[in-house]
């Protein structure tokens, strides 16, 4: 792709007005000088109407594929509950764009649409906000200096959302039909059930938190190591809690801890890197609180004693820097950070996992 010099304002389009979308992406596309919030789509007339006069949006879309037309539209981000024919359609349309993770709800449809990008020309990212943190950065530099890790522990159990969506004003339409909705979900059941076939299908509650939540931190931890290359031992501990032991290039073992439903006052989520005199923890901020980085302990010898740093990371919002360097890949190069390859290397790994387990049948 030519690197742009100047341009106009980019326009961009909002495919799935929910909860991520208002939070997060609006907001900051309303902020940054570069681009213009040109098109909003979303089954829901109540949110559309009042996101449109709320961000001075007159384009307002039902189906997806009528904003994908609209030639205001430069590029969209895709924030629907499916993400893989939106994907599809967004290439076929020849439209940049950011799709929210999961990329797909399997390996194989994900491998498609990563070909079809790929050939398209188009910047592609997967919404792996984690990566652009500020807090993230710092913390893969200091793991750069400590040599070969003897271990490393990712661990996400969240905590309590609720606290933080009231700090937004959110719109919740009530006038989309429950039958669109289930339908849609059922689709994605079907899917994923039938790739995880007869002997795992009951683990599709677990996968699913492992798409959600526990992306993201395979995410993280690909960006710091590489892909992994082995998936040594899995346990399903509950419906929503995965623990797992997996093999990092170099034969570095790492141990993945992944829980939905913890009731916390704080945010549970970070990343802790052994090395043989050196430890680097990453502790990652609820994704729901602006400009709130990653922060950065740095254990280290100081002589014949022990010295601990703690490095904040620069105040700053993930999805925001995100979308400037999605800008950067559509005017200047840049190579994308988080491309669809990666989302497609998280399914085949989250896959890998779930059929590690033991076979439903023989659990007691």
């Amino acid at each position: 792709m030519n690197p742009s010099p100047s341009r106009a304002p980019l326009g961009i389009g909002v495919i799935g007005c929910g909860e991520i979308a208002q939070l997060m992406h609006l907001p900051i596309l309303h902020e940054l000088p570069d681009v213009r919030i040109a098109a909003l789509c979303d089954l829901s007339a109540e949110v559309l109407d009042a996101l449109g006069r709320r961000f001075h949006v007159a384009a307002r879309y039902h189906d997806y594929a009528d904003l994908l037309a609209d030639p205001a539209v430069d590029a969209v981000v895709i924030c629907t509950f499916d993400h893989g024919p939106v994907v599809k359609a967004a290439i076929a349309a020849g439209k940049h764009f950011i799709v929210e993770k999961p990329l797909a709800f399997t390996a194989e449809e994900a491998r498609l649409l990563v070909e079809a990008a790929e050939r398209s020309g188009l910047v592609a990212l997967v919404g792996y906000m984690k990566i652009y943190d500020p807090g993230y950065r710092l913390g893969i530099d200091a793991i750069g200096r400590i040599g070969r890790p003897k271990m490393v522990q990712v661990h996400d159990f969240a905590g309590r959302f609720d606290r933080y969506q009231q700090l937004y004003d959110q719109v919740r339409g009530s006038d989309i039909d429950p039958g669109v909705l289930a339908a849609g979900r059922k689709a994605a059941d079907d899917a994923v059930a039938a790739m995880l076939g007869k002997s795992h299908a009951a683990y599709a509650e677990l996968y699913m938190t492992l798409l959600m939540l526990g992306s993201h931190d395979l995410a993280v931890l690909r960006g710091a190591f590489g892909p992994v290359e082995r998936v040594d031992y899995a346990q399903a501990v509950g419906k929503t809690h995965l623990l797992a032991v997996l093999g990092l290039p170099g034969g570095v073992p790492a141990l993945l801890e992944v829980a939905f439903g913890a009731l916390y006052e704080w945010w549970d989520e970070w990343m802790t890197v052994y090395g043989e005199a050196d430890e680097v923890r990453i502790d990652f901020q609820n994704p729901y609180v602006r400009n709130a980085a990653a922060s950065v302990r740095v254990k280290e010898q100081a002589g014949e004693g022990a010295s601990e740093r703690h490095l904040p990371g620069t105040p700053d919002t993930a999805f925001r820097r995100q979308w400037q360097h999605f800008l950067a890949c559509i005017d200047k190069g840049a190579t994308p950070m988080t491309p669809l390859a990666g989302g497609l290397e998280d399914l085949i790994l989250a896959e890998r996992i779930i059929k590690a387990l033991p076979a439903r049948d023989n659990q007691p």
